[in-house]
């Protein structure tokens, strides 16, 4: 983990200082901690980053290559010849919009008017189900692959691996970060749901699968009435926190697994939990398979924490065991008996 932090930082401390000198004339323009609007009429020559700031691009303006904002907005009304991409913001088409490739708002919606025109594809937010996993396809986007398709080399191409990296710490980091609270704070809630999913893991993927199917459809139900409209809020959310108790709950158990094959003396479930999580996450990010593995494991721990019933109680449930046999009362032995009687009557004589 620490070597991850210093390989960001000295990101940072070299990217800082070469964003003044591409923006006072090197190749494209480089913004931070400011908003930026390129008129009507004006034109940058290579690709436009923003960090910390909202972009207006004004109609007749022109930005040849790709637009990254970062922590802000963008609002285009100009053509992009190539991708525009928002990490934590929002992006607003105009219908004299023009964007030459694909049209990404991580973590954000996409507002597009109807005349607006994108080559590629659009993506607004986190649109999966409970879980979505970066794609890493740009990650292998590097000049010494060879790749049928061309792709245009310099600072976009940069920046879209940086994205795509801290996307992936992103998602691991904090599914590391939630599984340490739910080993903390309900270890024995947690330890049932991953027992149930190691003893039933098929009944547990068909019972997640099931209720993921239902959820969907009674929210979108529920959505259409205005009176009923709360509850299907309350069913989305209570299924998106079961989906991801569920995912800690696999997490708590594919890292078990792993440090018992390692052999690993006493493993703790801190460790078990944090291990899983990570695997899980990079698992989860794999290209054209991320959407399978995400469903199916977002559906296992799913089902095993409907069927533990959030994991306050085991499955399959242990029968309780019968009570232990009471002792039948020994009688006396006849000769003590007759031996009684003739003793109550010489008294009674």
């Amino acid at each position: 983990m620490k070597k991850i932090i210093t390989a960001c930082l000295l990101a940072l401390l070299l990217i800082v200082p070469a964003g003044p000198a591409l923006a006072n004339g090197g190749e494209g323009e480089v913004v931070f901690g400011g908003d930026f609007t390129l008129e009507s009429g004006e034109e940058v020559d290579g690709d436009l980053v923003v960090f910390g700031g909202n972009v207006v691009l004004e109609e007749d303006s022109f930005v040849d290559g790709a637009v990254f904002v970062m922590g802000g907005n963008a609002t285009v009304a100009g053509e992009v010849d190539d991708e525009l991409v928002v990490f934590g913001g929002n992006i607003e088409l105009k219908s004299t919009a023009f964007i030459g490739s694909d049209v990404v708002a991580w973590g954000g919606q996409v507002e597009r008017a109807e005349e607006a025109i994108v080559k590629g594809n659009v993506v607004g937010g986190v649109t999966t189900g409970f879980f979505r996993a970066p794609r890493i396809g740009r990650l292998f986007r590097f000049p010494f692959i060879p790749s049928p398709v061309p792709f245009k080399a310099g600072l976009g191409l940069f920046f879209h691996a940086v994205t795509d990296v801290f996307k992936i710490v992103i998602t691991a980091l904090a599914l590391m970060a939630l599984g340490l609270l739910m080993v903390l704070f309900l270890p024995k809630q947690t330890e049932t749901v991953a027992q149930a999913i190691l003893a039933a893991p098929l009944p547990s993927l068909g019972v997640g699968l099931l209720t993921v199917i239902v959820a969907i459809a009674l929210t979108a139900l529920l959505t259409l009435t205005i009176c009923l409209s709360p509850i299907a809020v309350l069913i989305a959310l209570a299924t998106t926190a079961a989906g991801f108790f569920g995912w800690i709950g696999v997490s708590l158990l594919v890292g078990q697994k792993l440090l018992e094959g390692l052999k690993a003396q006493e493993p703790t479930s801190l460790v078990a939990v944090v291990i899983g999580a990570l695997l899980t996450s990079l698992v989860s990010a794999l290209p054209c398979l991320s959407s399978l593995i995400i469903l199916g494991i977002a559906s296992l721990g799913l089902g095993g924490v409907v069927l533990t019933r959030f994991g306050t109680m085991p499955y399959p449930e242990t029968p309780p065991s019968p009570p232990p046999p009471v002792p039948a009362e020994s009688e006396p032995p006849a000769a003590a008996t007759e031996n009684n009687t003739e003793n109550e009557e010489s008294q009674s004589q």
